[in-house]
């Protein structure tokens, strides 16, 4: 009945592990479907900006409302804006990519909890509370030894 019970317990540990890793694939994977959008819709966001802008200076340059001096200037302006406006998708996407890796963490740690999986500490401690048992153990059968003889 021992090796059953130990069996069944085996199992069960097993299962929650398999549950758990299973869990972290579907986080993971959402997590990383969610920075990939944003990451793209950023980026597709900066490229519409620049063609729309691109297309409007040829149109007033091809109406003579705007020199080319002036134009060049407006494209260095542009230029200059698209910098930024990516330096701004890489400052959103690594703050996204931290509170991302926040929850991922976040919900390992509720999945482990909801599942009782033990961590560090728990093990810690049933080690330590073994340790003291075994040696517990050791004196009650030295004494028995030594009452025997």
């Amino acid at each position: 009945m021992a090796k059953e019970e130990k069996k069944a317990i085996s199992d069960q540990a097993k299962d929650a592990l398999v549950d758990v890793r299973n869990e972290l694939i579907v986080q993971t994977a959402n997590i990383y479907i969610m920075v990939r959008k944003v990451l793209l819709s950023s980026l597709g966001a900066v490229a519409l900006t620049v063609d729309e802008a691109n297309e409007l200076l040829a149109r007033l340059v091809e109406r003579g409302e705007v020199a080319e001096a002036d134009l060049q200037k407006m494209i260095n302006e542009l230029r200059a804006q698209r910098a930024r406006s990516e330096a701004e998708a890489v400052k959103a996407r690594n703050e996204l990519a931290k509170k991302a890796s926040s929850t991922l963490e976040d919900s390992v740690e509720t999945i482990l909890t909801r599942l009782n999986v033990p961590n560090k500490s728990d093990i810690e401690d049933l080690s330590r509370k073994i340790s003291h048992l075994n040696e517990k153990v050791s004196a009650l059968n030295q004494q028995r030894k030594n009452s025997s003889n």
